[in-house]
Parts: structure tokens; C-alpha cells; sequence
């Protein structure tokens, strides 16, 4: 009766019969102009808790000026509730992807939601975060079914400013709309995700919002302001797991891969970024015997180590690995992989029937970027959003802007997230790496937390695991992963 009364308290429930295999849905009405309705569907699967009965809702909520109530913006979001057993509530999950301007696909249909993509066909997903919180998966403006309200207002969300706003206003707006303030709050994002993450918890601790926990997965923890040597010795141990990966290392370093992870790891931690923050003074010597380290732990001939800087880029190591043996180059996210990997056409294809069908939001709107849309003909070809992202945040420099390009990832973030830790002693956070991501460091992550004062470090939970970017890819990790965001979850909800 509760989720009746709330559907009802948010605006007009009309009810429209399926036809053919369509489904049964509920459009809830809007409450003020400018609002549109949204589709309720219901659902169930067999969880590995036993089974789930839940709803599902899909719609765009408008991003509206405080000021003056105009709306500058509609946000698309897909979410997933289960009635309470109890009079507890259940915790809620805002979840994006990153890009940074991709929609919540990856982390929706492979790893979260109530069903998961395998290969092009969806099936129950057992492990489902549902089973522990209510889900809330949210494109941004510009990205999915997302759009700005007009060309004028495009500008607004895409950069790293406008952007966290945004998703902030989204999370007050639903959870009003939809009477969802007691239940405890978290965010979630994957790779740039992390940063909006980030930003959007001060912005909420500012505004006075609890949140209870931030999950980052594959973005490291941005704001710790590290240094580019540390970065660049840290990068060292992935790619020694991926040089042992694929055979690529002496003969002595293939015999224990833990022991060989291990020395590699302490031997970046201590000699090697030593060496990189002291690189002016290093006598010839020492410069040399560096280089060849390096190169040994990286699977590498000596001679592709630059004894200026004593650095290999993301971009030049992965292709430096197989540089004598056909000229193989690594996959970015995953370095047991070759790029370039195809793309599963057939699964971009079942997510947008998915959408349409299965949940009954039926938009004409092409889903960006898996759908093509109208652009005037002759005109110029539709720039996109990402060509368009500013990082406004800071003062970006020409060095920033190279490292990014030589895979060093985006330039600069602040910490936004270490603030809000500090003004809400409450909040949890849970990192997840994957050994093998190029952009990523299962090494540097507690390096960093050790960094950290120690109300702060003592609020981290660091788990690596044995994939690339998209860990949850392989189906162990993906098992493991799900099992570690929901026990996360639950401790974090309970304190």
C-alpha cells in the first residue's frame, strides 16, 4: 500500500492495457508544467535471496532553474523498486556510467539491474543489486534519451561544473517526486563516473543531504592530488600482470606471478618513484639501472625506455609490449585484450527494444549514441557531446592536456569527495580496480588512502579484482563484485 499511496502522491495514475506482448503499464501523471509522465511496469525474478517482485519506472525528470522554475534540461532515468518487508527503508543507488558523457548502459545491463545482457539476449540477473537497495540508473543531459531543453541550454551540462550539478538536482528532484527522502542515499559511477560521483557528494553535503556511501569503480579516487610520478610508478604493477599475462617477461619473473606482482609493486612504490621525483639529479648510473628495471618489469626492450624522463606512457606501453612480435596492440581497458574489440551491435540493439518494450517507454527519441537520429540535411554532421565536454573546473594547462592524451586520463580533478567525507562523518566510500585496466591501479588506490588522514582512510573499502575496466566482464569478478557492493551497501546503510 505504501508504493500505491506514493504513486498516487506524485501525480495522476492512468493505467493503459498491453497490446500483443506489450506491457501492462502506469503512467504517472505530472504534477507541474513542464513535467512528463512517467512508465510503471512490474516485474519479478528469482534472486540468489529467493524471489523479487518490483517496479520498474523509466521516465525524464526536467532540470529546472531555482530561480525561476525554468526547465533547462530533462533527465532520463530507469528505476527499479521493491516494496519494504518492514518499516525499514531500503537504501536507494543513483547510478551513471562515465565517458564523460555516455548513458548508464554498462553498469545497468552487466552488472546491477534486475536483468543482464548476455551476449544480445537479456536473463535474470541473480545477483542483482536490487535484491539489497532500490536502483535509480541516470543518463546525462545529452546522452540516452536525456536532452536540453533547447540549443541555448546545452552548454549548461557539458562540462564537469554544469554536470555535477545537474546529477545533484536529479537526485533531490526524484527522491522528492517519488517520497523517497528516509531511504539511505548512495551514488555510484564507473571510470569519469567516479568524478561526478565525487563532486556531486560535497554538492549534496553542502546541501545538507546525507549520503551514506560512494561506490567508485574504475576511477580510481579522484581528488587525492597525487603527483605524475606517483601516477606513473603506480601504472607499473597492472602492466607487469599483463606482461605476465601474455608470456612477455624473463624466464625468473614467470615462475610466481604473486612474488613477481609483489617485488614489481614495492620496486615502483620505492626505487622507481623515487626516481621519477628526483629525475634532474640521477646520475648516469643510476638513470641506466633504472631504465633496465623498468623495461624488465615491463615486458619491454630497454632501449623504449626514454632516459630523459624514464616514463612509458599508457599509450606507447601498449604497444610497445608486442612491438617485435607483430605489432599486437593492448586494449585500453582490459590489457589481456587486443584492441580493437568489436562492438556487440546485438546488445546495443536489445537494450533500446528493452526500453521500449519491456519497460513500455515508448519514445520516438533516438537513444544516444546507440541510435542515429534527425539532423538537418544539408547541414553539419552532429558534433558530439563529447567533442563538446569542457573541463571548466580548474585551470586546465597544455601539459595536462598532453598527459591526458598519452592515457594518463582527465586532467585535474579537486577533492570534492574528501570534502564531503569531512563534512558528513558518515560517509563510506568502496573502490574497485581491476588489474588489468591500463587507467586504472590496484596498487595506487591504498598508496593513496594511506595518504589520508585517518578518519578518512579508516572510511575506505579497496577491493582490486582479477579483470580490466569493466571487471564485472569476467564472471567470477562479476560475482565477487556483486557480492562486495551489496555487503558495502548494507554495512554502510546500517551505521
Amino acid at each position: 500500500m505504501r508504493a500505491k499511496r506514493r504513486l498516487f502522491l506524485a501525480g495522476a495514475l492512468v493505467v493503459a492495457l498491453s497490446l500483443g506482448a506489450a506491457p501492462a503499464r502506469a503512467a504517472v501523471g505530472p504534477l507541474a508544467a513542464g513535467d512528463e509522465a512517467v512508465v510503471v511496469t512490474r516485474h519479478s525474478l528469482r534472486t540468489s535471496a529467493g524471489a523479487l517482485d518490483y517496479e520498474a519506472r523509466s521516465g525524464r525528470l526536467p532540470i529546472r532553474n531555482d530561480e525561476t522554475g525554468e526547465v533547462r534540461g530533462r533527465a532520463f532515468f530507469v528505476a527499479y523498486v521493491v516494496k519494504p518487508r518492514n518499516a525499514v527503508p531500503r537504501p536507494l543507488t543513483f547510478i551513471w556510467n562515465g565517458g564523460p558523457t555516455v548513458p548508464a548502459v554498462l553498469l545497468h545491463t552487466e552488472m546491477f539491474g534486475p536483468r543482464r545482457l548476455q551476449g544480445g539476449t537479456f536473463v535474470d540477473n541473480a545477483e542483482t543489486l536490487l535484491a539489497t537497495s532500490d536502483l535509480v540508473f541516470f543518463d546525462p543531459v545529452g546522452t540516452g534519451f536525456s536532452r536540453p531543453e533547447n540549443a541555448a541550454a546545452a552548454a549548461e551540462f557539458l562540462g564537469v561544473l554544469g554536470d555535477q550539478a545537474a546529477a545533484a538536482e536529479f537526485i533531490r528532484a526524484w527522491r522528492v517526486r517519488f517520497g523517497a527522502e528516509d531511504q539511505p542515499l548512495f551514488v555510484a559511477g564507473e571510470s569519469y563516473g567516479t568524478w561526478r560521483a565525487s563532486g556531486v557528494a560535497e554538492l549534496l553535503a553542502k546541501r545538507g543531504i546525507p549520503l551514506a556511501g560512494a561506490i567508485l569503480i574504475s576511477g580510481g579516487i579522484p581528488g587525492m592530488g597525487m603527483s605524475d610520478a606517483f601516477s606513473d610508478a603506480l601504472y607499473v604493477p597492472a602492466r607487469t600482470a599483463s606482461a605476465f599475462h601474455h608470456g612477455r617477461l624473463a624466464p625468473d619473473l614467470l615462475r610466481d606471478r604473486a612474488a613477481t606482482l609483489e617485488a614489481a609493486s614495492t620496486w615502483a612504490r620505492t626505487t622507481y618513484r623515487d626516481a621519477l621525483e628526483n629525475a634532474a639529479t640521477l646520475d648516469d648510473a643510476k638513470r641506466e639501472a633504472v631504465a633496465n628495471d623498468l623495461a624488465r618489469y615491463l615486458g619491454i626492450a630497454p632501449s623504449a625506455v626514454d632516459r630523459t624522463t624514464l616514463v612509458v606512457s599508457n599509450a606507447e606501453y601498449r604497444k610497445l609490449l608486442f612491438a617485435d612480435a607483430g605489432g599486437r596492440v593492448l586494449n585500453t581497458f582490459d590489457m589481456r585484450l587486443s584492441d580493437p574489440v568489436p562492438e556487440n551491435g546485438a546488445a546495443n540493439a536489445a537494450f533500446v527494444r528493452y526500453l521500449r518494450h519491456d519497460l513500455g517507454y515508448a519514445t520516438d527519441l533516438a537513444y544516444t549514441p546507440l541510435e542515429t537520429g534527425y539532423m538537418p540535411a544539408p547541414g553539419p554532421e552532429r558534433q558530439s557531446t563529447g567533442n563538446r565536454w569542457r573541463y571548466d573546473h580548474r585551470e586546465i594547462t597544455p601539459a595536462m592536456i598532453e598527459r591526458a592524451k598519452r592515457g594518463g586520463g582527465p586532467p585535474g580533478s579537486l577533492p570534492w569527495l574528501q570534502n564531503a567525507m569531512r563534512a558528513n562523518r558518515g560517509l563510506r566510500v568502496f573502490v574497485a580496480a581491476g588489474r588489468f585496466d591500463s587507467l586504472n591501479s590496484c596498487t595506487g588506490n591504498p598508496a593513496m588512502v594511506a595518504t589520508l588522514e585517518q578518519d578518512l582512510a579508516a572510511r575506505f573499502e579497496l577491493r582490486c579484482y582479477e579483470g580490466g575496466h569493466m571487471m564485472y566482464r569476467d564472471e567470477a569478478e562479476r560475482l565477487q563484485l556483486s557480492a562486495d557492493v551489496a555487503a558495502f551497501v548494507r554495512n554502510a546503510a546500517a551505521r
